[in-house]
């Protein structure tokens, strides 16, 4: 139709590429839009929106934007009008975010300069308290475990109130707990420090233990002692055996040490000396009893019985030990009585020893330790030196009465005359002399009673007097092995004595320088004395020995002493002169 506007024919792509775009003609140089608001994409969109109308919409558009516009610019002015406030509050707000966007920036500038020093800083502080942190950490863990901490480090100072207190099955539990521990924490400085303590406890603990084993104790005390020594496993079963008898030896020292009290101040030469002595002995040989006797018990209930039945070796070796302890006390107790011994001269302390020592060896014997065989050699020779020791005392009487050497010739003023000491004063007149029967009589007569007429001789009555007296208490301990030799001994005596008299007799020693009246009266007494010696005097004193003490008759002993047979031959040949 001629009134219809034509509609739009696609171009020719060949001609479609040389026709510009609307945007483009837009933004050509000849334009003057700013290409910048073309570039918007509200801009781009609304050129799009054109491209789509028709010829007459496109022509009706300005008009439509004119009105747009009109209408915008009324509803503008309206909001202005009514909305200034708002706008004036806006603008202000706006200048106000403005200016503190531009310091907010400022600040973010100066935060952004200050941050590397900040971190710097804070690492420092960091690495500062890292070693504070841990101890934090540290103390913080203590506290946590405070109660287990408090039970670990409390074990020392428990284990040594166990120890004080005599608790020992306590205290070993303690010390196992500490053992345990440290082989649970090999490495921790805190359990090894205790371990070392408990260690330390456990040492006071053995020092206790084997100090019980030298101090008065009985059975019991002794048992558990060993017993809690045993389960410390620092010794072995011998070790533990020797350490035991080592401590009982000790306290059998010391109890011994104490009888030394006895023979505290004791002089030699007192009369009582001898009873000293042999008090001393008797408490000696009662301690050693008890003491020594109570060791080998005591070992054999708490070593020997127990000693495992799988080893043969072990009863052996314990008995061993103990054979060494009873042997060296033994030898000690027969060291004592060796040197103790002589100088208990008297034969009856001597017997109340010996009977001492022989139910001491008889209650031994039931653990196997007689030594009754070992004491008889000791008394034999302490009897053997006390009657000889009492020979020669009546040797030494007699010897001061008579001048004994030719020196005393320079002093003839003190010796005196036979009738002034020899023979009794009221019988100068009738001097005894023995006849054949007499002398025949003296020899039937007992061994034990003097024959009478040494009565008459005041010497040869004290010499006979001090020789009983030693056979007398020879008769309470007479040992059958020294009869000879006590023999000798008193042949020795009366061979001396025999001598002694007659040297006075032959060189006439009461002589002076001048010759005195009686001289032949003083050489008669002084040869009926020296005939009553060798006749009557020597043959009485050898019955008393033979027969008297032994009971064994003087003929069967054949035993004369060498000088005593030349002291009678050197009298017989002065009597027949």
């Amino acid at each position: 139709m001629a009134g219809e506007t034509a509609p739009n024919l696609p171009l020719d792509a060949t001609e479609s590429s040389d026709v510009p775009s609307l945007q483009d003609l837009l933004t050509s140089p000849d334009s003057s839009i700013n290409p910048d608001a073309i570039a918007q994409t509200a801009a781009e969109e609304y050129l799009s929106h054109l491209t789509t109308l028709s010829l007459p919409s496109l022509e009706a558009e300005p008009t439509t934007l004119a009105s747009s516009a009109a209408q915008l610019t009324n509803a503008l002015t309206t909001l202005c009008y009514t909305s200034y406030p708002t706008f004036l509050s806006l603008h202000t707000t706006t200048s106000t975010l403005s200016s503190s966007l531009t310091s907010l920036s400022s600040s973010l500038d100066s935060l952004l300069s200050t941050l590397p020093t900040l971190e710097s800083s804070t690492r420092n502080f960091a690495q500062e308290t890292r070693k504070i942190q841990k101890d934090r950490h540290k103390a913080s863990l203590v506290l946590e475990h405070h109660d287990k901490l408090y039970d670990v480090l409390s074990l020392p100072l428990l284990l040594d109130s166990c120890v004080r207190n005599h608790n020992y099955n306590e205290a070993l539990l303690l010390a196992n707990h500490a053992a345990s521990l440290a082989k649970r924490f090999p490495t921790n400085p805190l359990v090894i420090s205790v371990r070392e303590e408990c260690d330390a406890r456990m040492q006071a603990m053995l020092g206790q233990l084997l100090g019980i084993l030298h101090e008065q104790a009985k059975l019991p005390a002794l048992f558990r002692a060993v017993t809690f020594l045993r389960k410390m496993e620092v010794l072995d079963e011998d070790e533990l055996a020797l350490a035991f008898l080592t401590g009982r030896g000790v306290y059998l020292a010391g109890a011994l040490k104490t009888t030394e009290i006895e023979k505290k101040g004791i002089d030699d030469t007192s009369d009582k000396a001898k009873e000293s002595y042999a008090r001393y002995l008797k408490r000696y040989i009662d301690v050693w009893r008890e003491g020594v006797y109570d060791v080998i018990t005591q070992f054999v209930t708490i070593f020997v019985e127990r000693a495992p039945s799988t080893s043969n070796d072990a009863p052996n070796r314990l008995h061993a030990l103990l054979a060494t302890f009873a042997t060296h006390h033994l030898e000690i107790l027969l060291s004592l009585l060796k040197e103790v011994l002589p100088r208990v001269s008297d034969p009856s302390l001597l017997t109340s020893l010996l009977t001492q020592l022989t139910y001491c060896a008889n209650s031994f014997a039931r653990v196997g330790m007689d030594f009754k065989g070992l004491i008889a050699p000791i008394f034999v020779d302490a009897v053997h030196h006390a009657v000889a020791e009492e020979l020669d005392a009546a040797l030494d009487v007699w010897g001061t009465q008579f001048a004994s050497n030719i020196e005393t010739r320079k002093q003839k003023d003190t010796v005196k005359k036979p009738s002034l000491f020899l023979v009794a004063q009221s019988s100068l007149h009738s001097l005894p002399v023995p006849t054949t029967a007499q002398l025949q009589a003296f020899s039937s007569m007992p061994a034990n009673v003097p024959p009478h007429i040494l009565v008459s001789y005041p010497p040869l009555a004290l010499f006979t007097n001090n020789v009983l007296t030693a056979f007398n208490g020879l008769r309470l301990l007479a040992p059958v092995e020294l009869l000879n030799d006590l023999l000798i001994s008193l042949d020795h005596v009366l061979a001396k004595a025999g001598s002694t008299l007659l040297h006075y007799s032959k060189e006439k020693l009461w002589r002076t320088s001048r010759q005195t009246e009686g001289d032949g009266q003083e050489v008669k007494i002084a040869m009926i004395s020296c005939d009553i010696y060798y006749r009557v005097l020597i043959p009485f004193l050898r019955r008393a020995l033979v027969e008297g003490v032994y009971g064994v008759a003087v003929e069967k002993i054949d035993i004369v002493a060498e000088e005593l047979s030349k002291t009678i031959a050197e009298w017989q040949s002065f009597a027949s002169a």
